[in-house]
């Protein structure tokens, strides 16, 4: 919020793993979001391609550009206290004021050869949802929950990120994704 209050229709960079709450704010503030694939290499390299000021993961991390274009806490940390000593607020005020969202996690066990065939076929399951596949499969619903299930780069499962406005229903899509895997791995 107070970036873009500064920076008005600043492109934010972020990974489609990160919470729409992101989106919420730069939707609420006139920025715009830029996705991409998970991995701050990834989102390093677009916001220098772009000139983009700020960039963050669903893990934390933040981008500042301006100082360098890489997670950094020391720099976080410093934005974080001058919007403190220009509002004049606590931070757990300022954290209680933004959009609250319940975030899951889960993964599925996925031998490697099977990966691409299970994500086609996800991709077909879901056509005609509101679908990003940037990376993975990523369905934004109507009620503002949403769920990632893309596969790992590193091990053999497929990786799986809900959030809900309440805890139930992101546990849910995580089970029923899950679910939704297991039969497509019975069938490729």
């Amino acid at each position: 919020m107070h970036f873009l209050e500064e920076n008005p229709n600043a492109k934010i960079i972020t990974p489609v793993s990160s919470s729409t709450l992101v989106k919420d704010i730069a939707d609420a503030y006139k920025g715009e979001i830029v996705w991409t694939k998970v991995g701050s290499v990834t989102v390093s390299q677009k916001m220098k391609e772009l000139k983009a000021k700020l960039g963050g993961e669903e893990n934390g991390g933040v981008f500042y550009g301006p100082h360098q274009a890489v997670r950094d806490g020391a720099m976080t940390t410093a934005l974080i206290l001058e919007i403190m000593a220009e509002t004049g607020e606590k931070l757990s005020k300022l954290i209680a004021e933004q959009p609250q969202y319940f975030l899951e996690k889960g993964k599925v066990e996925c031998p490697e050869d099977k990966k691409e065939k299970v994500l086609e076929e996800l991709v077909e399951q879901v056509k005609g949802a509101n679908v990003s596949t940037i990376d993975g499969v990523k369905i934004w619903f109507e009620d503002k929950s949403a769920i990632l299930v893309r596969p790992s780069g590193t091990e053999p499962v497929y990786r799986l990120y809900a959030e809900a406005k309440n805890q139930e229903k992101a546990l849910k899509l995580i089970e029923d994704y899950s679910l939704k895997l297991g039969k497509i791995l019975e069938i490729v």
